[in-house]
């Protein structure tokens, strides 16, 4: 049985990643099982990682855990050579989200920097698309960490929205395709919200597996490459804003990987052989 776990839902609809793991036992033969992690993005230091003593081989997170876990000495996994291409116009195809920038309608704001100094929410402090994308604009040393008047950890993309709308804070980074998913079940939040930036874009949050397989590793890459080829199945995935998997490797993260340096988050990396 191969054990996947999903670090990126309700943010995107689990349904995706259901529908992507019955794919993976269809082509590969064997039962996979799909759990959903809510409590964070991924990861990251001083935090529970299941890949390091094998409770779950193959995972769906973001890309500041999979740069953290695969820093490490031993690192826990490793990089599946597909990502998701969502069906996002500014895509074209490309293996790449975007971080929008959100207000309430009546807010005045008309870009990120006319936040400074307001509340400012994100769902937690792995996730590249409400935290780190937004401090790769502000942190810096001169402003030493007080650009916004408080920082407020929500939980969720859909809790930030939420609170956004109810007012407990100004602003919030949102997933692109989070986004895109709640303005289709929700339509009556696109005359409630506004998006006054977009930031990216940034690399598709990877797929990996726990270190070691590498004939597995290649054999799910060709599965996931698969998965536009049946009719039906496109036709699901389309609903989940999903049109394919296309090929990724290392260097989609390199940009990612500097920013996360610069920040402290990452240790500098090894030059590569």
């Amino acid at each position: 049985m191969l054990r996947a776990v999903t670090f990126l839902s309700p943010g995107v609809p689990l349904e995706l990643f259901e529908l992507v793991v019955q794919h993976l036992a269809r082509e590969l033969g064997r039962e996979v099982r799909l759990e959903s992690e809510i409590r964070h993005s991924g990861p990251m230091a001083g935090d529970d990682d299941p890949f390091a003593d094998g409770r779950a081989d193959l995972g769906f997170l973001c890309s500041p855990s999979y740069l953290y876990l695969s820093s490490l000495r031993r690192p826990s996994v490793e990089l599946v050579p597909a990502g998701f291409a969502f069906g996002d116009p500014r895509n074209a195809g490309r293996p790449v989200y975007f971080s929008e920038v959100i207000v309430r309608r009546s807010d005045p704001a008309a870009a990120l920097v006319d936040l400074r100094g307001r509340v400012w929410g994100f769902n937690d402090r792995c996730s590249l698309s409400g935290y780190f994308s937004v401090l790769q604009q502000v942190d810096s040393p001169r402003q030493n960490g007080t650009f916004f008047s408080r920082m407020l950890c929500t939980g969720s993309h859909r809790d930030s929205i939420e609170s956004v709308l109810d007012g407990r804070i100004d602003g919030a980074a949102i997933d692109s395709n989070a986004l895109r998913s709640l303005y289709r079940e929700r339509p009556e939040l696109c005359r409630e919200l506004r998006v006054v930036e977009s930031l990216g874009p940034f690399p598709i949050q990877p797929i990996v597996l726990r270190a070691g397989d590498r004939r597995l590793r290649d054999r799910i890459a060709a599965a996931l490459l698969g998965l536009a080829d049946d009719r039906d199945l496109r036709s699901a995935l389309a609903a989940c804003g999903l049109e394919r998997c296309v090929p990724v490797d290392e260097g989609l993260y390199d940009c990612e990987r500097r920013a996360l340096v610069e920040l402290g988050v990452l240790p500098m990396p090894a030059p590569r052989s």
